[in-house]
């Protein structure tokens, strides 16, 4: 497969849009790759079936034909989380949806830095509701803030028309005050 990204057009979803395309492209991963993932249910649903209108959804287990709904993905989703420890590190399961992932989704490319317009456009939203799925971590933007925040930088007061450089008063004056309280 030489294929360096792949185009869904989603026919129907829950937002009413319809024939709305979403693009991947190759991420590099051997596995978690989604257009290698995507070229794997193509293969499958072509060994399986002549059916050329089958959905991604469709899948075969011992010739039968099945297909993944909103609540096998949900029963999956609460399955990670319960396997990865989610209840002790404070996220109760019952919290673990199928909107999980387009919160997670919206998060993380917030997080890898991209603009809100991109994270719209990927997610389909029409509005500006994805906001609301953004926890923005506070790492995230504290990084080098107590370095910026250490950095001595010069103070002037400027009264009846004079500057005096008040730097060494204001810090120390700080610093004195503590130190006697």
């Amino acid at each position: 497969l030489a294929a360096d990204s792949a185009t869904l057009r989603l026919t129907n979803q829950k937002n009413g849009w319809k024939g709305v395309c979403i693009n991947h492209h190759v991420n590099g991963d051997s596995y978690y790759c989604p257009v290698k993932a995507l070229t794997r249910r193509f293969l499958h649903i072509r060994d399986h079936s002549g059916d050329t209108d089958l959905g991604i959804c469709a899948y075969f287990n011992n010739g039968t034909k099945y297909d993944v709904n909103d609540d096998d993905i949900r029963q999956a989703l609460k399955f990670a989380g319960k396997e990865l420890n989610y209840p002790e590190r404070g996220i109760p399961i019952e919290r673990i949806d199928t909107h999980s992932l387009r919160g997670g989704g919206a998060n993380a490319l917030s997080l890898a830095g991209y603009s809100d317009r991109a994270i719209q456009k990927m997610g389909r939203w029409r509005s500006a509701t994805f906001l609301e799925y953004i926890c923005d971590q506070l790492s995230a933007f504290s990084e080098g803030m107590s370095k910026s925040m250490s950095k001595v930088l010069n103070f002037v007061n400027i009264e009846g028309g004079v500057s005096h450089d008040v730097t060494t008063l204001a810090i120390n004056t700080a610093y004195t005050n503590a130190a006697t309280a």
